[in-house]
C-alpha cells in the first residue's frame, strides 16, 4: 500500500483535491489527543492500493500552531511514502515557503498545481516544465472543482512511489556549516533527511530538539554564537533565504501577461469589504443562512417525522406487550431511548441544508473574510480576527462546537487575545444547543422562527464581546497584544460534491453523538428518573382506576353476542395493544393504498379480533367505542404513574430543590431536570423534555406535547431559551478550557459565571415580559436590544489602549 500525506496551505484547494480523489470513499476521525479532523481516504490505481490522509492546512513548519503540530507528527511518527503538495497556482510565490519545507524532508513529493483556471483569467503562465526541473519533482496541472487532473495525479503517484527523492536543498549561505555539522550530530531512527532535522534544531523546534536529546540550553549557548559571528537571527534569516528562492523561482517559471486585469475578487471586494456595507452583507448572509436551513429544515421534517414516526412503531412492536398500565421495565426503557433518539434526529434535514450552506459559505472564500470584517469590531474588545475562527467553530454561525473552537485558539499569538477567546468561546451556539432552539421555537415561536433565530445566533456575539471586555480590562488587563494578518482568498465557486460530501460527514458525526454520549446519559437519567419509583398510595389509587376501567368494558361486552371472546383480562388487554399499535400504523400511513394494507394486514392476523377495531355491526361498534375510552383512559392512567415517578425520583427531587432559585425565571422541576441532564450534553435536554412529555401517541412530536400541556408559554419558552444562550456548553469544553488555560481556576470561572449570568438574565426578561404583558417575541426583542446596548457601550469605554491595527493579504 502506498501511504500518502496531502499537504498544502490554507485555502489553496486542498480539500478539494482530496475530494476529487478519494470521492465518497472518506473517512473522517481526529488526530489522537487533538479535536483536528482526520481525513483519510482509500483507492487502488494501475494495481496498488493507495492511503491518502488530508493534513491540516498550514502556512509552514514553523509556526507552532496545533494544526503544524499534527502535520508535522504525522510526517514524522507515521512515516508516509509519497507527499503530495497542492499549490494554488494563482499564488506560488507565497505557496512555496511550505513547498520548501516538505521538499527538504527527503519524502518524494508530487507537486499538484491546483486552480490553474484563476491563474489563467489573472494572466499567469506556467512553465510547468521549468518549474518540475528547478524543484525536481513532478508537477500536475489541476482545478479539483472541474474535476480536471485526477488521471494524472493517480499517474504521477505511481511513477513518483517507484523512485525516491532527488535531493532538492536550499543554500542557507552562513549557516550552511552549521547545518552540515548538526546533520552529522543528530542521530534519530527516521527515514526522513537528516538534513531536515538539523534545520529544525536550528529553529528551535522543541519536538526535533526531543528527539535528538540535546537541551534548549545547548541551543540557547549556539544561538547566541551565531548571533555573535554572523549578526543574523536564524529564524528570520532562514525565512529571508525561503523568500528570496520562492521569488528567484517564480520569476523563472511564470510570466505575467499583458492581458492580466482586475480579477472578480478585487471588484466584489469593494462591496463586500466596503466601510458601510460590510456589517449589512454579512447580517443579510446570516439571515438567509437560517432562513434556509432552519424554516425550511423544520418544514422537511413535516416530511421525515412520519418514517421516523414508523420506525419508533416497529420498535414499541417488537418489545414486550404492555398489560393495560402494567408496563415491563424493558418495554419502559426501549420507548425512553427511541424517544431520546429520535427527539434528536428529527432535526437531521435542519443540520444538512445548515453544514452544507455552511461548506458553501467556506468554499466561496468568505469565511476569512467575516474573519477580516470581525477584526474591527473585535480589536475593541481585547481580541482580533484570529477570534474569528475559534468563534465560528464554537458555532458563531450555529452548529459548531465548543471542543474545537477553545483548541483552535491556540493558534493566537498574543496571550490576552487567546485566554479572552477561550473564556467567550463558550458563548456561542454550538450544535448541541440546536435542538433545543428548534425544539421550542417549534413548539412556540413556528411563524417567526427565522427572526428568533436570527436574534439567538447573533445576540451571542454582543454577549461574548461584553463579556471579553469585561475580562480584558480586568484580569487580562496587563497581557500583551499582537497584530493580525489573514490571506484573503480568491472567490470560487463551490464543487456539488465538496459540499455534499462534507454535509453528510458532519450530520454523521452528530449522528453518532446521539448514539454514544446523548444515549449513554438517557441511560443514566433513566435509571436517575426510576428511583424510589410510585409511592404505595399512588399505585392503589392507579389500580383502582385500572379495576373501574376494565369493569366498564366487561359491562359493556356483557350485553353484546361477543361476551364469549372478550371475558378474559389477557384478551382485553391484547385487543387494547392490537387498537394502539393500529392506530398508530393508520395515523403514519402516507397514502391512502398504505391505509388499506393496514387493514389487511389486521385482518389476516387476527381474524377473530379485527372486527372491534374496523368494526362492521352495531355490536362492534359499541365495543370499538368502550376499546377508545379504554385506550384513553390507560394512556392517562401511565402519564399520571409516569409523572409520579419523575417527581419523586432522584433527579426530580434535585430539580425540585432548585425551583426556590429558578421559579423567577419561570422554570419548574421539569425544566429543571432537562438543564441538568444538558450538562453531561446539550443534546439531552432535548432527550429528557421529549422522553418527559411523551404522551403515548406515536405520531406526536415533543414540541406538540410542549406546546399542548399548557404549562408553559411564549414568554417560559424566551427565558428557557437566554438560559440556554448563556450557560456554558458541556463537561468536555471545560475540560479543554482547562488544558487551554492551564488553570482550574479559568475552568471553574467558565462553568460558574455563565451559569450564575443565565438564571439572572433569564429571571430578569421573564419578570420584564410578566409585568409588562409582552409577548415571547417582544421579550426577545427587548433582551436582544440590551445586549446589544451594552455590548456597544462595553466597546466605547476606554481602558487600556489598542495600538496596533489589522490587515490581510490577498
Amino acid at each position: 500500500m502506498i501511504k500518502i500525506a496531502l499537504a498544502g496551505q490554507p485555502n489553496c484547494g486542498k480539500s478539494t483535491i482530496f475530494t476529487m480523489l478519494s470521492g465518497v470513499n472518506q473517512h473522517i476521525a481526529n488526530y489522537p489527543g487533538v479535536t483536528v479532523d482526520k481525513k483519510t481516504a482509500h483507492l487502488s490505481h494501475s494495481g496498488e492500493k493507495i492511503e491518502i490522509v488530508d493534513l491540516p492546512g498550514t502556512y509552514s513548519f514553523s509556526s507552532f500552531s496545533l494544526e503544524e503540530r499534527v502535520a508535522k507528527d504525522y510526517l514524522i511518527n507515521e512515516n508516509p511514502d509519497l507527499i503530495i503538495n497542492v499549490i494554488d497556482a494563482s499564488n506560488i510565490k507565497r505557496s512555496l515557503y511550505l513547498t520548501f519545507q516538505l521538499l527538504e524532508l527527503g519524502k518524494p513529493v508530487v507537486i499538484i498545481l491546483n486552480m490553474m483556471d484563476v491563474a489563467k483569467r489573472r494572466g499567469l503562465e506556467i512553465d510547468v516544465q521549468k518549474f518540475s526541473e528547478l524543484l525536481k519533482v513532478r508537477v500536475v496541472e489541476a482545478v479539483g472543482s472541474r474535476n480536471i487532473g485526477k488521471k494524472e495525479i493517480l499517474s504521477s503517484i505511481t511513477e513518483a512511489h517507484k523512485h525516491k527523492a532527488t535531493g532538492f536543498e536550499i543554500n542557507y549561505e552562513e549557516l550552511e556549516p552549521y547545518i552540515a555539522r548538526y546533520t552529522e550530530k543528530i542521530k534519530i531512527s527516521s527515514e526522513i533527511s537528516p538534513r531536515w532535522f538539523a534545520i529544525k534544531a536550528l529553529e528551535a523546534d522543541e519536538a526535533v530538539l526531543s528527539k535528538a536529546g540535546i537541551t534548549k540550553e545547548d541551543m540557547d549557548e549556539e544561538y547566541r554564537r551565531i548571533h555573535s559571528e554572523h549578526q543574523i537571527d536564524i529564524d528570520s534569516f532562514l525565512a529571508s533565504v525561503r523568500y528570496q528562492s520562492a521569488d528567484y523561482l517564480y520569476h523563472k517559471c511564470v510570466k505575467e501577461t499583458s492581458e492580466k486585469r482586475e480579477t472578480f475578487t478585487s471588484r466584489a471586494d469593494r462591496v463586500i469589504l466596503n466601510r458601510w456595507l460590510a456589517f449589512p452583507f454579512l447580517a443579510g448572509v446570516i439571515y438567509l443562512v437560517y432562513q434556509l436551513s432552519i424554516v425550511l429544515g423544520y418544514k422537511l421534517t413535516n416530511y421525515t417525522w412520519p418514517y421516523l414516526a414508523m420506525l419508533k412503531n416497529f420498535i414499541i412492536s417488537v418489545l414486550p406487550e404492555p398489560q393495560f398500565t402494567d408496563v415491563p421495565i424493558l418495554t419502559d426503557f426501549g420507548i425512553w431511548m427511541t424517544n431520546s433518539a429520535l427527539a434528536l434526529l428529527n432535526y437531521v434535514p435542519i443540520f444538512l441544508i445548515l453544514f452544507a450552506l455552511i461548506a458553501i459559505i467556506e468554499d466561496i472564500g468568505y469565511m476569512p473574510r467575516i474573519a477580516f470584517i470581525l477584526d474591527r469590531v473585535f480589536k475593541r474588545y481585547g481580541l482580533h480576527g484570529q477570534s474569528t475562527l475559534p468563534l465560528v467553530l464554537g458555532g458563531a454561525f450555529v452548529g459548531g462546537c465548543a471542543v474545537p473552537g477553545v483548541m483552535a485558539t491556540k493558534g493566537i499569538a498574543d496571550e490576552r487575545a487567546r485566554l479572552a477567546t477561550i473564556l467567550t468561546v463558550p458563548y456561542m451556539n454550538c450544535l448541541a444547543k440546536v435542538p433545543f432552539y428548534a425544539l421550542l421555537l417549534g413548539a412556540f415561536f413556528e411563524g417567526q422562527m427565522t427572526v428568533m433565530m436570527f436574534f439567538i445566533s447573533t445576540v451571542t456575539i454582543f454577549i461574548a464581546l461584553s463579556v471579553a471586555r469585561l475580562i480584558t480590562l480586568t484580569f487580562l488587563k496587563n497581557r500583551e497584544t499582537a497584530p493580525f494578518v489573514m490571506e484573503l482568498p480568491p472567490y470560487h465557486l463551490p464543487t456539488i460534491k465538496g459540499v455534499v460530501l462534507r454535509a453528510f460527514q458532519r450530520v454523521w458525526v452528530y449522528i453518532k453523538k446521539v448514539g454514544s454520549i446523548v444515549l449513554a446519559v438517557a441511560v443514566v437519567l433513566f435509571m436517575l428518573l426510576q428511583f424510589p419509583g410510585v409511592s404505595a398510595d399512588k399505585q392503589a389509587e392507579i389500580r383502582k382506576r385500572t379495576d373501574a376501567a376494565v369493569l366498564k368494558f366487561y359491562i359493556t361486552a356483557e350485553a353484546t353476542q361477543y361476551h364469549g371472546i372478550l371475558k378474559e383480562n389477557e384478551t382485553v388487554y391484547k385487543l387494547i395493544n392490537i387498537y394502539n399499535t393500529y392506530r398508530a400504523q393508520k395515523m403514519t400511513a402516507s397514502s391512502s393504498a398504505a391505509a388499506e394494507r393496514i387493514d389487511a394486514a389486521l385482518q389476516a392476523e387476527y381474524p377473530e379480533l379485527a372486527g372491534f377495531i374496523i368494526p362492521e355491526n352495531d355490536e362492534q361498534k359499541l365495543i370499538n367505542r368502550e376499546i377508545r375510552t379504554i385506550s384513553r383512559t390507560g394512556q392517562t392512567l401511565l402519564n399520571d404513574m409516569k409523572s409520579e415517578k419523575i417527581r419523586n425520583s432522584f433527579l426530580g427531587m434535585f430539580g425540585r430543590s432548585l425551583e426556590p432559585i429558578t421559579q423567577f425565571a419561570g422554570f419548574d422541576w421539569r425544566v429543571n431536570v432537562a438543564f441538568l441532564s444538558s450538562f453531561a450534553a446539550r443534546e439531552s435536554a432535548v432527550a429528557t423534555l421529549g422522553s418527559i412529555y411523551e404522551t403515548g401517541k406515536t405520531d406526536q412530536r415533543a414540541e406538540e406535547a410542549i406546546s399542548e400541556d399548557g404549562l408553559y408559554t411564549p414568554l417560559h419558552a424566551v427565558a428557557m431559551l437566554i438560559f440556554m444562550i448563556l450557560t456554558p456548553p458541556c463537561i468536555a469544553t471545560m475540560i479543554v478550557v482547562r488544558i487551554q488555560t492551564g488553570s482550574y481556576g479559568w475552568m471553574m470561572f467558565a462553568i460558574f459565571f455563565p451559569m450564575i449570568l443565565g438564571v439572572v438574565m433569564a429571571s430578569v426578561f421573564f419578570k420584564i415580559g410578566t409585568a409588562f404583558n409582552l409577548t415571547g417575541l417582544q421579550t426577545m426583542l427587548v433582551f436582544y436590544v440590551s445586549m446589544a446596548v451594552t455590548a456597544v457601550a462595553a466597546g466605547l469605554f476606554k481602558g487600556s489602549s489598542v495600538n496596533w491595527k489589522g490587515g490581510y493579504l490577498k
